[in-house]
């Protein structure tokens, strides 16, 4: 059997990985492609002492495994440095193993980035970063995330699809779809004519087309010392919002305070772009900095209507912290426990026990470049 090696990536391998993904993972060559332009070739964080991430070959065989490397913009106890986001992990099956574990290597102990970040829903690979001193951490919030269902018929057709494996019960469990199925048209009629308590009238949401400077002000007027969290300036939320490879199904939803027009915060919502599925809008990214309710009750009505207009049988919420929780409560009475793949190391940090001993907040997002764009 020829012996594997492990190289990093080089622009001229994207057709053939693309096929090797689309084997292992069963997404098009063409999206993956539109992928790794995105995540490498219109980065703005993305430089020559980057890798790209890096294969495996073996032989004639070709590369046989992957592991990607995506550079982002982060507030690392409050200094501006890079993380990286490892992603898409994959090795053919009969070269698993040992090779898995060189791939993660390469991505633990590379150079120039003070961050490493890993958000791949996969059990077996965060079992393995935990090995290598990773931390995991709860995403979203208590783990729980908050649905507003519209057309339950169609969700309950999802569930029996995706969570009974047995075809047997299968069957069985379609016998309740007929009435519900009769009935969810009513219950979405009232679900869409139901008013609740009005947010602040001085609260405007609009979508946008673009991030201006607004966003900038926004985050550089409440960044804290001794955090570290994505930097949430122009060219960052410009290439992680509005890159092509995923431009016509995200949708930034800005709250502007009409007293001074001023922007106080923001929800970023995937509106799945395809007819023929059951369409599922899910909240991606929130900003609320200065924390009041009214703020999170505008974005919340808004993005409720954006999956009226949309047509979308459900919206998946997730709140930030304990007091946007408490907000989503009252609001979206369907809840579901929920856990996302979240971990993180710092690496290549001169301070880094002072930084552990020291009182310093990690504040995960789910925008990250892996959980953004997969």
């Amino acid at each position: 059997m020829p012996s594997t090696k492990i190289r990093p990536l080089e622009e001229k391998d994207f057709p053939e990985l693309a096929d090797l993904l689309n084997e292992g993972l069963e997404i098009d060559p063409e999206v993956w492609i539109r992928r790794f332009d995105m995540w490498w070739t219109s980065n703005p964080w993305m430089d020559e002492s980057i890798p790209y991430g890096w294969v495996v070959e073996n032989g004639n065989s070709g590369i046989v495994g992957f592991m990607g490397n995506i550079p982002v913009k982060y507030q690392i106890n409050g200094k501006d440095g890079i993380a990286a986001a490892g992603t898409s992990l994959y090795v053919r099956p009969t070269v698993r193993g040992f090779t898995s574990l060189q791939l993660v290597r390469a991505f633990e102990k590379q150079k120039n980035i003070n961050l490493l970040l890993n958000t791949t829903a996969n059990e077996t690979a965060s079992v393995i970063f935990k090995k290598f001193g990773f931390t995991e951490h709860d995403v979203p919030y208590n783990n729980l995330e908050y649905w507003h269902i519209r057309d339950f018929g169609e969700i309950y057709n999802l569930y029996t699809r995706t969570s009974i494996k047995s075809d047997r019960i299968q069957l069985l469990a379609k016998i309740p779809l007929i009435p519900i199925k009769l009935a969810s048209p009513v219950v979405r009629w009232i679900k869409d004519k139901t008013t609740f308590k009005s947010p602040p009238d001085h609260y405007e949401c609009s979508l946008c087309m673009d991030c201006d400077e607004s966003f900038t002000e926004l985050w550089e007027n409440n960044r804290k010392n001794n955090t570290t969290t994505i930097c949430r300036d122009v060219e960052t939320l410009r290439w992680l919002y509005f890159s092509d490879a995923i431009a016509e199904k995200r949708n930034v939803i800005r709250c502007i305070d009409t007293r001074n027009d001023k922007l106080v915060g923001y929800f970023v919502v995937d509106v799945p772009c395809t007819e023929t599925d059951i369409k599922i809008m899910h909240l991606k990214d929130a900003y609320i900095p200065l924390f009041e309710e009214g703020i999170v009750q505008s974005l919340v009505e808004f993005s409720i209507n954006l999956a009226k207009s949309n047509n979308a049988a459900a919206m998946a919420f997730w709140a930030t912290d304990q007091k946007m929780d408490d907000v989503l409560k009252k609001r979206v009475m369907i809840k579901r426990k929920h856990k996302h793949a979240y971990l993180y190391n710092f690496i290549n940090e001169d301070d880094e026990s002072e930084l552990k001993e020291q009182k310093h907040e990690f504040i995960p997002s789910p925008i990250d470049p892996d959980r953004g764009i997969l």
